[in-house]
């Protein structure tokens, strides 16, 4: 008989505990959602454009005003491969539905709201300074010898 009770009560523990860890994790999936608005990218850049030549080298970036929400940066990296970029919607996390477009700070290694304050490192987006607190909002990217193509 005691058997038994010790039984049903580990189960009802098992049940609360599992319970409470999804609520949990359900919690932090939402937290951790960038706030920007889902906007359907799908581009070329050419790098056999004279225009867009400067992405060959690591630092070189180029701005499209009019992809994404409030334009896209595109940044080459290159950690250890040349053809490492990375690609970010220009909308600041902190205020998404403001008209506040990140830019290019002096020292090239940020990206600053003029609205907020807010910086991002632009090698990957993550906030560097509040009052921001997600990250900026990434695209997919795909590099094929001439082309690099910005998609979600």
């Amino acid at each position: 008989m005691h058997t038994y009770r010790y039984f049903r009560r580990m189960k009802s523990a098992k049940v609360f505990f599992t319970l409470v860890l999804g609520i949990i994790l359900l919690a932090c999936g939402r937290e951790q959602q960038i706030p920007v608005p889902y906007v359907y990218v799908n581009y070329t850049v050419y790098l056999n454009n004279p225009s867009n030549d400067h992405l060959r080298v690591p630092g070189g970036s180029l701005i499209l005003p009019d992809l994404g929400n409030h334009g896209i940066i595109i940044y080459s990296r290159s950690i250890g491969d040349v053809n490492d970029f990375v690609a970010f919607d220009l909308t600041c996390t902190h205020e998404p539905t403001d008209e506040c477009i990140v830019y290019i700070d002096d020292t090239d290694f940020y990206l600053e709201c003029p609205c907020c304050g807010s910086k991002y490192t632009i090698f990957d987006g993550l906030v560097a300074q509040s009052p921001a607190r997600w990250p900026l909002k990434p695209y997919q990217t795909a590099f094929n010898g001439n082309t690099i193509r910005i998609y979600n």
